[in-house]
């Protein structure tokens, strides 16, 4: 029997599963590689852990890291005026292959919307410069805040011809991404996805087309089911991929195999 195709976890903090469950990135990698994980992806949230992602990113051969600022650490630019000139520096590094995670979220805070959109223009500016792949946290806010983060996001992006990456751990529908696709962005689904009241997500998931989807875990948060409200694990990324199967109506290697393309290509991993 041949062997399944090799899966692509495109975002996964390692350091947050040892610093927050105890689990080394030994021991998740020897999970991982186990159920077939070729290659992880590892971003980084804020000046305050680049030199641990790299360090994790430099310790293993198939791992991988993205730099950047998440949308709720961006008040921590503040500590580091130097932050810019510090990826600049450590994307010149070959295990450096995206800048992410940045983005908008607006269910936590509304307090720094304005820096949040200033760093992630800078973001967007970067990659088009580098030619890299952007990472992009997208959470919508609570009510009564009216504005968008799925709006702004997309208003930020079409101001920056020529930028591309990834929608990371999708949270939009059909509509948003197909218009994201369009703006040459592809589509990251994680563990919720295998939610039972994740209806949104299951509708996006059925009707974006498969070569511009990817997947992931976001370690070591949104276990799928059936370990949901546990760690999660790079190990897992299988699940998702048997729920993009189950609602595709496709085989499992069918899915393995494309969303493992499109993430090589994306991130530019060779074997």
């Amino acid at each position: 029997m041949a062997a399944a195709p090799p899966l692509i976890d495109t975002h996964c903090h390692l350091d947050y599963l040892e610093d927050r469950e105890g689990v080394t990135p030994e021991e998740a990698m020897k999970r991982a590689m186990a159920e077939g994980v070729e290659f992880i992806v590892i971003p980084s949230v804020s000046p305050k852990n680049f030199n641990n992602v790299m360090a994790i990113a430099n310790r293993f051969e198939n791992v991988y890291a993205a730099i950047a600022v998440h949308p709720t650490d961006v008040i921590d630019t503040h500590d580091f005026p130097d932050w810019e000139s510090q990826i600049e520096t450590l994307i010149e590094n070959p295990k450096v292959v995206a800048l992410g995670e940045t983005g908008l979220d607006y269910y936590w805070s509304t307090e720094h919307v304005a820096l949040q959109k200033q760093c992630l223009k800078t973001f967007l500016e970067l990659g088009k410069k580098h030619n890299l792949p952007v990472i992009l946290h997208d959470r919508d806010a609570k009510e009564p805040y009216s504005s968008s983060t799925h709006d702004d996001i997309y208003d930020l992006v079409d101001s920056v011809p020529g930028c591309r990456g990834v929608m990371h751990c999708f949270s939009g529908d059909t509509a948003f991404a197909q218009k994201m696709i369009d703006k040459n962005f592809y589509i990251s689904f994680a563990g919720n996805l295998t939610y039972k009241n994740a209806h949104n997500l299951h509708a996006a998931a059925k009707e974006t087309p498969l070569d511009h989807i990817v997947v992931e875990t976001d370690t070591p948060f949104l276990a799928p089911v059936p370990h949901r409200g546990k760690p999660n694990e790079p190990a897992y990324v299988k699940l998702v991929v048997e729920k993009i199967a189950e609602l595709k109506n496709m085989s499992y290697d069918e899915v393995a195999r494309q969303t493992t393309a499109n993430a090589k290509k994306l991130f530019g991993l060779k074997a």
